[in-house]
């Protein structure tokens, strides 16, 4: 389900000597040990979002008042208990419905606890677990849930603070639309987290699955929560720091890369001039990396380098500065508002270069993005809540090649020549989202609208406008192999050709607007039902406007005391393109932008091409849609069992199911025909890509997770996955390797795998013996087996050898063991809680420095076909230093 809601997190820290007072209490001066703990926590709502203003009250069993604070602006509070017992903890806000809480305070640390706080309403059934007030039926405490909270962030091994790239594992491509997964940061689909990671509250992925308010499935987006800011001055800062010494030696590599990577991070948050109702949060972050790619290609042999081989070290430093700054302000108990300024400016040298692509065959890239967020939130009554967000935002990218010239492809050995990858990118995009959550009796209604993309895009394109010349093997009639690509790059014998012509400058729209509404039932304290609608529309395919997505979802407590909980759901999903058709519109659907190509099927070519071809005579190529065209949708269904294990921990257990249905795919209409292949039907165009949504999907998953707290010395989560998908098509830019027989290329999707499991956790944590843990293991995804040939005369290059499936082999596995140790220290011991403190930490990442394939030679009659030829990086060490006060 989704409600709006305040969760409260708790945790026992330790204290040595503290003094605590509340209305109506006398101070009570208590000489402590470190058995004693302190009670600190935070309180947010339902979407994560920190809620300032909360009082908190810690009252023992004879209704005796110990202290009442107020959470600030961060959502934070801390309490310190007289003495060892149980107390009641109760948690208050106008519009919301109180809670408490009862708390235990004696000898070890205990993990966060959860509870939810429903917005008022005159009567509220829940099924609630022994001894909290947990709503066992609430999306929020759905087992099949991955959250990682900034307490995780101190703990765990996570590669250079990247939140994002570390949740980004638990993420399923089978989900994914055209555009890619969604990143979601406080409710507003974003690009980019726009704080820092210290700044960062949590990260949730698949916290309710079939929900009518997002466009994707569970798996198929990630949500950023942010922290608020406090009324209070906090700080933290981090400094981490790689180098290639602490590093293993690069496979593939012909020595250890010099690697030095170096990041300044971090927030500052308080009061405007010391006022009570006016909060700023300051975030900043600063990386910059010198590190090298590994070329690992063939080349033409020299005198100087008979073999061909060609293996180096390119330097390929990148630099990211990004900073933010929010200020918030309280109207007053119903009203709060920020606005919030957000920037990146980003660089990455030789991008591109790497395995099979030469240092020539680099481009540079550079990244300039400035956000303006503004957020309201209202309560209209005490069963009613709106939430208004709205992002300005204007990205700039430019991308130059480090090398001008032809681009040379020889399949299967090398990249070289010139990226041929010069163009601007400008984007002018506005975003928005308003969301309304309405309780009554056993209902809570939430509906909205959603604006991710309302925006004016600008391309420059310079691409390929010098030409690729394409060299490939060539074979006899029996398979067996006459000329190497290499032979024939030697003897100027090109396979194909393409250049770019005519106008460079391409302005067009990108537009999607979506609403929602649904409805969470309470129809019995131990079960609810939430139907719900969902209605999106898109510029890319302006004929379809039939876009309906249903969803349904429910939970039924089977067993209160196990916390076992039976949960189900399903939805359509329908796929969003992103910018890339429309700019393909713009630039070819009339041939604007002239592509030109041939291939040697259509006549003999030459280098230069000039000496054989005159390519102005040459037809242009075009991009159109199908007549029938739709959008493309998935049926998602599913269901799950959690229980409860260990101290606070849940294992779910659960299958789904998917099927896509219309699925995009690309057909060169125009493709020569048999059985020749060496004419094209309208010798007025050359490639006439026609869209189309004739594709088909289907997969199926078996889940297991845990996440929580098994017992005072381990807290973690996990996932395996076992899942199958298997289509005819790879997406909206692929084209069949027959054009005349689309539907025959039925095979394992490109980003299956088979078997995937991803492990954080924290054993013995807040110890000073504590040791983070992360253990991924993936199956390898499935890869083509291609001839490197033009046999279709498409210039497409993607043919396979006769009798041979798409995705027939399985690339290498991926296993991976990452470790971490660290400890906070205080500065003032006697301070307690509120002593500052300085941490250290040490990573390291694949430790047992296993050899991890990335990329495997995928064409007949290059030397290293079939053979893994780069891997991902070997075992590395990150040190880290962090400043709290």
């Amino acid at each position: 389900m989704v409600r709006t809601a305040l969760v409260v997190t708790f945790f026992l820290c330790p204290f040595a000597i503290a003094q605590v007072s509340g209305p109506g209490t006398a101070p009570v001066a208590v000489a402590s040990t470190a058995a004693i703990k302190a009670i600190t926590g935070t309180v947010a709502d339902s979407t994560g979002a920190i809620i300032p203003g909360a009082q908190v009250a810690l009252t023992d069993a004879s209704g005796v008042t110990f202290a009442t604070v107020t959470t600030d602006a961060t959502g934070a509070f801390q309490i310190l208990p007289p003495h060892a017992g149980t107390y009641s903890l109760a948690v208050t806000l106008a519009g919301f419905q109180p809670s408490t809480e009862p708390v235990t305070v004696g000898q070890g640390a205990s993990a966060p606890l959860n509870v939810t706080l429903a917005v008022a309403t005159a009567v509220q059934q829940v099924t609630v677990s022994a001894g909290t007030q947990v709503d066992l039926t609430a999306s929020e405490n759905n087992g099949d849930t991955e959250v990682m909270t900034a307490n995780d962030l101190k703990d765990l091994p996570v590669f250079d603070d990247d939140l994002v790239g570390a949740m980004g594992g638990f993420l399923d491509a089978g989900q994914a639309p055209t555009s890619g997964s969604a990143l979601m940061v406080d409710g507003v689909e974003a690009n980019r987290s726009l704080v820092s990671p210290s700044a960062v509250q949590e990260v949730h992925i698949n916290q309710d699955a079939y929900s009518a308010r997002y466009y994707n499935p569970g798996r198929g987006q990630m949500e950023i929560i942010t922290k608020q800011s406090a009324d209070v001055y906090h700080g933290q800062f981090n400094f981490l720091f790689r180098d290639s010494a602490l590093n293993a030696q690069q496979d593939f590599s012909p020595s250890r890369p010099f690697e030095q990577r170096r990041i300044y991070e971090g927030n500052l948050t308080g009061p405007v001039l010391h006022s009570k109702n006016t909060m700023f949060l300051f975030s900043f972050n600063r990386a910059e990396e010198d590190l090298n790619a590994v070329v690992n290609a063939t080349v033409a042999p020299t005198p100087d380098n008979p073999s061909g081989i060609y293996n180096v070290n390119v330097p390929a430093p990148t630099r990211d500065t990004e900073f933010s700054l929010r200020i918030g302000h309280q109207f007053g108990e119903k009203n709060s508002a920020s606005v919030m300024y957000a920037f990146q400016d980003a660089s990455n040298t030789n991008a591109g270069v790497g395995n099979q692509t030469l240092p020539e065959a680099g481009y540079n890239t550079e990244t300039r993005e400035d956000d303006l967020i503004f957020h309201d939130d209202y309560v209209a009554s005490p069963t009613m809540l709106n939430q208004a967000s709205l992002v300005l935002e204007r990205s700039y990218d430019p991308i130059s090649d480090v090398q001008e010239g032809p681009q040379i492809n020889v399949n299967g050995n090398y990249v070289g020549g010139s990226a041929q990858n010069d163009q601007v990118r400008t984007e002018y995009n506005l975003r928005g989202s308003e969301i309304v959550t309405w309780t009554q009796g056993p209902h809570t209604l939430k509906f909205g609208v959603n604006l991710p993309h309302f925006s004016r895009r600008v391309l420059d394109d310079h691409t390929n406008e010098a030409g690729t010349y394409t060299y490939s093997p060539t074979y006899a009639a029996d398979g067996s192999l006459i000329a190497t690509a290499i032979d024939n790059q030697l003897a100027g014998n090109p396979s194909g050709y393409s250049v770019k012509q005519g106008q460079t400058r391409f302005v067009y729209q990108q537009r999607e607007v979506g609403g929602f509404i649904q409805d969470q039932i309470k129809i019995k304290p131990w079960f609810s039902i939430t139907p719900g609608l969902r209605y999106d529309w898109q510029n890319f395919l302006t004929n379809d406007r039939n876009d309906f997505s249903p969803r349904l979802s429910f939970a039924l407590v089977l067993n209160q005391a196990h916390e076992l909980v039976l949960r189900g759901g399903g939805g359509v999903y329908y796929d969003r393109s992103g910018s890339g058709p429309l700019a393909d519109l713009a630039r070819y659907q009339y041939a604007k932008l002239r592509l030109l190509q041939i291939s040697a099927n259509q006549q003999p070519l030459c280098y230069p091409i000039d000496d054989c071809l005159d390519t102005a005579v040459l037809p242009p190529s075009f991009v159109e849609l199908a007549p029938n065209i739709r959008t493309p949708y998935q049926i998602q269904y599913g269901l799950s069992l959690d229980r409860k294990v260990g101290e606070k921990g849940t294992v779910s257990i659960g299958g789904r199911m998917n099927r896509g249905v219309d699925v995009y795919r690309s057909i060169d209409i125009n493709a020569p025909l048999p059985p020749y292949y060496s004419s094209r039907p309208d010798p007025n165009a050359s490639q006439l890509r026609q869209i189309q949504s004739e594709g088909t999907q289907i997969g199926s998953a078996l889940d297991i997770n845990y996440r929580g707290r098994f017992n005072k010395r381990f807290t973690g989560f996990a996932w395996y996955t076992w899942s199958h998908y298997a289509n005819n098509t790879s997406g909206i830019w692929w084209f069949p390797q027959n054009q005349q027989d689309p539907n025959a290329d039925w095979g394992p999707a490109d980003w299956e795998q088979r078997n995937h499991f991803g492990f954080y956790g924290m054993i013995n944590p807040q110890h000073l013996l504590n040791l983070g843990v992360g253990v991924f293991a993936n199956s390898g995804k499935p890869w083509t087996v291609l001839t490197g040939t033009d046999a279709y005369g498409d210039n497409l290059f993607n043919a396979r050898p006769d009798a041979v499936a798409r995705n027939s082999e399985i690339g290498p596995d991926y296993a991976d063991l990452d470790l971490r140790w660290g400890y906070d220290f205080k500065i003032q011991p006697k301070e307690l809680d509120k002593s500052p403190t300085i941490g250290v930490s040490v990573s390291s990442f694949n430790v047992l420095n296993h050899v991890n394939g990335s990329y495997v030679d995928t064409t007949e009659g290059s030397a290293d076909f079939g053979e893994v030829i780069s891997a991902y990086p070997p075992r590395r060490m990150q040190l880290a230093m962090r400043f709290n006060f």
